[in-house]
């Protein structure tokens, strides 16, 4: 009984770890709540912890809606924005100076196999998703997230005389914008290999299998 329990929890473990990540560290985004109630709510988030804020997330959870005092016609929108500090700049294509989207397995460093290192941003990007009867109503996002529901935006922030590489994970599949979490390398000049971020669910599967593992090993000893 006790190796088939050790089986199943090493099962349980190498499921959970499957998309772990072990070339940066993962920085978490927190969410205001209710996030139904937040109207351009911000997070601010200190990438290297040296005081500067990096990036900032504004929250637009409750749906902002314009239309006709009939109410025959209305455009509402909701999502999400990023606002990047001047130490940040972000990995896009040169012809549109749009991010690129990036899928798990590409990678992000010094040298870009595509795209080029774009410079400060003037505007935030709108991770804004727009829906209503207007003619020119629309659903979706930017149109480099070619339809994703899951996608990175890759960057490199600055550090005096040199850079450190990450990622944003962002996912687009449910009715609000995420961001899963920030992947930066631990080391200058180190590029990092694009991954998801495990969710909440696969840290806890992680500490069911670490927890079955401890208490057989206890079986065992006694």
């Amino acid at each position: 009984m006790n190796t088939h329990l050790i089986v199943l929890a090493l099962s349980v473990m190498a499921t959970a770890l499957l998309p772990a990540l072990s070339t940066g560290a993962v920085i978490p985004v927190d969410e205001p709540q209710p996030l139904e109630l937040t109207l351009g709510v911000p997070v601010s988030v200190d990438m290297n912890q040296d005081g500067a804020t990096d990036l900032t997330v504004r929250y637009y959870g409750a749906p902002v809606c314009l239309g006709t005092p009939e109410g025959t016609t209305y455009l509402c929108s909701l999502g999400v924005t990023l606002e990047f500090g001047s130490a940040l700049q972000l990995l896009g294509s040169p012809s549109s100076l749009d991010p690129i989207a990036l899928l798990p397995g590409s990678w992000v460093g010094p040298a870009p196999r595509e795209g080029m290192w774009l410079q400060t941003f003037t505007a935030p990007i709108s991770l804004i998703c727009q829906f209503g009867t207007v003619y020119y109503a629309r659903q979706g996002y930017p149109d480099y997230t070619a339809g994703l529901d899951r996608l990175a935006i890759g960057f490199r922030l600055a550090e005096q005389e040199t850079f450190r590489y990450g990622y944003m994970d962002i996912s687009l599949a449910t009715w609000m914008p995420h961001v899963e979490g920030i992947v930066l390398a631990d080391q200058p000049n180190v590029g990092l290999t694009v991954v998801q971020v495990p969710e909440a669910s696969t840290v806890a599967l992680t500490a069911i299998g670490g927890a079955l593992l401890w208490s057989a090993g206890r079986r065992r000893g006694r």
